[in-house]
C-alpha cells in the first residue's frame, strides 16, 4: 500500500467513524457505499472490519493504559471503565463489531481483546479460562456503557473534501 493510498484509507475510515457515531442503525456494506471513495480504500466489508476492530483496540488499550497509571481503583474496575470510555468514545465502532461478533474472520481479533482485558484486571497469561474472565468483564462493562443520544447532523461528505484538495492541487 502506498502512503498516499494509506493515508487516504485512514481519512476514509474517520469519515466512516463519524457517521457510523451519528447512524448507529448503519452496517458495513452501507457504510462502504455511503463514503466516496470507501469502497476504493477496503476491497470488501472484512477490510473494514479489520480496521475498526484495530481503531477500536487501540482505545481500548489506550484507556486501560490510563487508567492503569492512574491506579485510582482495582484493576478489574478499571478493565471494566476502559471498556466502557472506549465504547463511549466510539459507539458506532463498538455498535459495528458487535454486529460481527459471529464473524469468523475477527474470531482472533475478538479473543485478543478479551486476552488483554482479562490480563489488565490481573488474571494471568497463562491462566486456563483467560478469556473467560475476559468476557465476564466485557459483559460487565456492556451493561454498564451508556451511549450518548443521537442527534441529527449531516454526515461528512469526503466529496467536498476531494473538491478542496484538487482546486489546491490545481
Amino acid at each position: 500500500m502506498t502512503w498516499n493510498a494509506y493515508n487516504r484509507r485512514k481519512e476514509v475510515l474517520r469519515e466512516m467513524l463519524a457517521i457510523a457515531d451519528q447512524r448507529r442503525d448503519i452496517t458495513i456494506t452501507d457504510l462502504l457505499d455511503t463514503v466516496d471513495g470507501g469502497r476504493e480504500a477496503y476491497a470488501n466489508e472484512t477490510e473494514l472490519l479489520f480496521d475498526l476492530q484495530m481503531s477500536w483496540f487501540q482505545r481500548l488499550s489506550g484507556q486501560l493504559d490510563r487508567l492503569l497509571i492512574e491506579g485510582v481503583d482495582t484493576p478489574e474496575i478499571m478493565a471494566i471503565s476502559a471498556w466502557v470510555n472506549a465504547a463511549s468514545e466510539m459507539p458506532g465502532a463498538r455498535t459495528l463489531l458487535d454486529a460481527e461478533i459471529n464473524n469468523p474472520a475477527l474470531g482472533k481479533a475478538f479473543a485478543k481483546e478479551l486476552t488483554l482485558l482479562a490480563a489488565s484486571a490481573g488474571v494471568p497469561w497463562n491462566h486456563p479460562d483467560l478469556n473467560g474472565h475476559g468476557k465476564r468483564l466485557q459483559d460487565s462493562a456492556r451493561e454498564s456503557v451508556v451511549y450518548a443520544e443521537v442527534t441529527e447532523v449531516e454526515a461528512p461528505h469526503s466529496g467536498s473534501l476531494l473538491s478542496k484538495l484538487r482546486s489546491r492541487a490545481a
